[in-house]
């Protein structure tokens, strides 16, 4: 079933179609010089006179005839607007062949059914009383498309004249920049139900339902007692270009469909990693370990969330954002804010009083991606721990947990009847597979810790110095890297059996992460060892070494999670831990481990 099957600018097409119906109606009665309804001297007669018209005298079946051909033209339009809605509707391209083809054939019914009943009903039936009715018509047609257009621009300047009158003193804006354009609902399926958001987290003091603003959140119908507000039908809501007036600007710009793979180059991760440090020293003069673009670009492999911590100044928030500028990726960059609470502060909210819904740019960035699969998305979250990230945060953090096609977050539940935008399945809008999220954090009294539960689930990297400049001589030019082209290239690393974690590697690690959990008490889980056996050949194809990639992770995954820790037997134990890293694996090849270990013995 077909919801919502016509828009307000649909009935407006099919209210156009009536005035032009009605106008070839009079134009036919200035014409029909036998008739006598309308005097032969009148303006259209006149004009048909004066561009060699012939005078014609229908008859009463001729006009007849004309009536019909209005009458369709309605028809035919009512059908069109009708046939389009319904191919959009139900995720149909409206230029697609099958498409057109149905509009030639309803357009050639309307002709056949007008033209063939109005020829039917001419008495006599003759060839010359035919002719001479078709000729009618088409002189009808003509001057009707000619008078039709004159209306419009006399009413059209008379609207311009008249509405920028009344303004005059008012600042000229071509849309209202509260609501944003209005586009028409081009794109949109029915796949709706339900009721708005089901869990809501605890209102904080001066603030409605999901750390909203009081009032500001909610739905359209009635509260349930526990700060959750349901909307009980479609009736609540406007269209739904009101209610998501981006998404539906997105899904009329990209027409319901996705684009097709972009263009990319044929390059390794060697030569990425190499070129993207090149090109951050030749031109944005930004100086970078070699070891630390490796990392940042494994990184990805391992994890689609990253979190960039250290000294201000360091280049954390410009190594995500020149990354995205050096491979033609869309970067969106957000400033975290102290007040963010919950979801709605990324995802955006429902606002009962306006009845729409709140967009963010997170959430219009997410959508458009999803039109973009094979396009690389970077969103930067500055400072991302000015505010506890597992309140805002939270939500993408369980979900990127899931298998990728999974990775769906609920924004609402909409009313049956109500038609969201194209890629809001059942209030759910998807995180696409080429959306990386990269949060830089500082260490200061500003701001609050992050958990081990935030750190697990991330690839972290420590900023703590600034890297010495150094010349590039080579030329330095950006590429073209799609999303499919760099999953490619880590499926390839990860297939290399040469570069993938080894059995006597994994018994080298496991010395290390029992030490570590009998001294301090301290394990991993499943999900970081997933994440060193994903990390490390990625880092080898982009030319570093097993070790180094270790190293990584061990210093911040386990070694930094004692940092804070006072008792006594703390010193003893990391001493051995240095000793034990030194018989594993050789002095000086974990260099980020012994690193840690040793300014922790510094503060104890």
């Amino acid at each position: 079933m077909v919801q919502s099957v016509f828009t307000r600018k649909n009935l407006i097409a099919i209210s156009v179609s009536a005035f032009y119906a009605i106008m070839l109606v009079f134009t036919g009665m200035c014409l029909d010089t036998g008739s006598g309804m309308v005097s032969k001297r009148n303006p259209i007669a006149m004009m048909a006179k004066g561009i060699g018209f012939k005078d014609i005298d229908p008859g009463t079946m001729g006009f007849i005839a004309l009536i019909l051909l209005a009458f369709y033209v309605i028809v035919f339009t009512t059908a069109f607007v009708y046939e389009r809605r319904y191919a959009i509707v139900n995720n149909i391209s409206p230029k697609s062949p099958k498409m057109l083809g149905i509009y030639g054939a309803t357009l050639g019914v309307c002709l056949v059914l007008s033209l063939g009943l109005g020829i039917l009903i001419q008495n006599p039936l003759t060839l010359d009383n035919i002719g001479q009715v078709l000729l009618f018509i088409g002189q009808a047609v003509s001057l009707s498309f000619f008078v039709f257009a004159a209306l419009v621009l006399v009413i059209g300047a008379v609207a311009m004249f008249v509405i920028n009158f009344i303004n005059i003193d008012k600042p000229f804006k071509f849309f209202d920049e509260n609501s944003g354009p209005v586009f028409d609902d081009e794109d949109l399926r029915s796949d709706v139900k339900g009721s708005f958001d089901e869990e809501e987290p605890e209102a904080m003091p001066g603030f409605g339902p999901g750390g909203a603003v009081a009032g500001g959140l909610g739905g359209a119908g009635l509260g349930n007692g526990e700060g959750e507000t349901v909307v009980k039908s479609a009736e609540a809501l406007d269209d739904r270009e009101k209610v998501f007036p981006t998404l539906s600007r997105i899904d009329n710009e990209y027409e319901g469909f996705d684009n097709d793979k972009i263009e990319t180059d044929d390059i390794t991760l060697k030569e990425l990693c190499t070129g993207f440090r090149n090109y951050l020293a030749k031109v944005e003069k930004l100086y970078f370990d070699q070891d630390t673009i490796r990392f940042f670009v494994s990184g990805m492999a391992a994890s689609h969330f990253q979190i960039l911590e250290g000294l201000s100044g360091t280049g954390k928030s410009s190594l995500p954002r020149y990354f995205a500028k050096y491979v033609g990726a869309d970067v969106l960059f957000m400033p975290v804010q102290a007040t963010w609470r919950d979801k709605t502060s990324i995802l955006g909210f429902f606002n009962e009083f306006s009845k729409t819904y709140n967009e963010t740019d997170f959430l219009a960035r997410l959508y458009r991606a999803s039109y973009n699969p094979d396009r690389i998305q970077v969103f930067v979250l500055d400072e991302m721990n000015i505010s506890r990230v597992e309140y805002y945060f939270a939500d993408l953090l369980s979900v990127l947990e899931y298998p990728k096609d999974q990775w769906k977050l609920k924004i609402m539940n909409v009313p049956y009847g109500f038609v969201p935008p194209v890629k809001l399945e059942d209030g759910n809008v998807s995180i696409p597979a080429n959306c990386y999220f990269v949060g830089t954090a500082n260490k200061d009294d500003s701001t609050f810790t992050i958990t081990d539960k935030v750190y697990d689930r991330a690839i972290t990297m420590e900023f703590d110095d600034k890297n010495a400049p150094f010349a590039v001589l080579d030329d330095v030019k950006t590429v073209r890297l799609s999303a499919s082209k760099l999953e490619q290239l880590f499926k390839a690393a990860t297939s290399n059996p040469n570069a993938v974690m080894q059995q006597a590697d994994f018994v080298k690690l496991n010395t290390v992460l029992d030490y570590v959990y009998d001294k301090f008490g301290i394990a991993i889980g499943n999900r970081i060892i997933n994440q060193i056996t994903n990390i490390v050949p990625v880092f080898v194809a982009c030319g570093g070494t097993k070790e180094a990639a270790i190293d990584y992770m061990i210093s911040k995954k386990l070694v930094g999670k004692i940092e804070g820790r006072f008792e006594e037997y703390i010193k003893d134990a990391l001493r051995g831990l240095l000793d034990l890293l030194s018989r594993t694996y050789g002095t000086g090849v974990l260099k980020l481990t012994e690193k840690t270990a040793k300014n922790i013995i510094k503060t104890l």
